[in-house]
């Protein structure tokens, strides 16, 4: 019995080693076929993964996106321990509609700090390696919550591309206690003369809502909704898109919600 007890960590680590390295196995790079009711534009679309986030996050969608003609996927941003950024791919900056997986590596975090930051340098690196000057973005959970704060704290910033589409999936924007305020959600509300450099930009907020409860499971209606205080009497579009019956992690894995996300960002409008 003790020689088995001895290869336990082993065992053990292997295991972490192996889904480890598995979460991080994205999909490659795939064209997208031609569709007709797709709106083509060379505006990259950066996918940000929330809380214990990984590959699997937006693999599938991102096949279904190329498959259905919708987006081409170009590149894979990872950012490593030591917050360096490692970009997989080949972008020459003239794919119609592509797409940008993110990744984090420490992305087990006591709070999504450390990912407004590295959302903030992504962006930096996009715009000084690709001479990217617009982008949308599609953000889960806390990912959401890095996107936002990115954005109301560095989004005037010259070295930033610009926001055209913005899509949060079950973002927790004010996660205030009965007894104390969110000091995130008080810095949005201070900060948010900033939206003004993003004029124009239209905002998506999709949040679940199961049936008889007020939440998606994981986050509350009125912490996502609380978005509207940040943005009123701005210059920011912005809608909110109530999804009944859908789960917290449903947001970025149900069919649905690829279809609506294709729509919100490629599909032709009418005139």
């Amino acid at each position: 019995m003790e020689n088995k007890w001895r290869w336990l960590p082993v065992v053990l680590g292997g295991g972490w080693l192996g889904y480890h390295w598995l979460s991080r196995r994205t999909g490659r790079p795939l064209p997208k076929a031609a569709r007709p009711d797709s709106q083509a534009t060379p505006t990259p679309t950066v996918f940000i993964p929330g809380w214990g986030g990984n590959a699997w996050t937006y693999n599938g969608m991102l096949r279904w996106f190329a498959r259905q003609g919708y987006a081409a996927k170009v590149l894979t941003v990872r950012v490593d321990y030591r917050n360096h950024l490692h970009f997989r791919g080949t972008w020459t900056g003239q794919a119609d509609n592509p797409t940008i997986q993110v990744l984090f590596d420490r992305n087990l975090t006591l709070d999504y700090r450390q990912q407004t930051r590295w959302v903030t340098q992504i962006l930096r690196a996009l715009h000084r390696r690709y001479g990217v000057t617009s982008y949308n973005a599609v953000a889960h959970s806390w990912g959401g919550s890095a996107m936002v704060q990115s954005l109301v704290q560095d989004g005037a910033d010259p070295s930033l591309p610009r926001l055209r589409r913005l899509i949060l999936l079950g973002t927790p924007v004010d996660e205030s206690q009965t007894d104390q305020p969110d000091p995130a959600y008080q810095r949005l509300l201070t900060l948010r003369q900033n939206l003004w450099a993003n004029a124009g930009a239209e905002i998506h907020n999709v949040y679940g809502r199961l049936a008889g409860h007020a939440t998606d499971g994981q986050v509350p209606v009125w912490q996502a909704t609380a978005f509207r205080e940040v943005v009123a009497q701005s210059p920011i579009h912005y809608t909110e898109h109530p999804i009944p019956g859908l789960g917290h992690g449903r947001l970025h894995s149900a069919l649905k919600m690829w279809q609506l996300i294709a729509q919100l960002l490629w599909v032709k409008k009418d005139d």
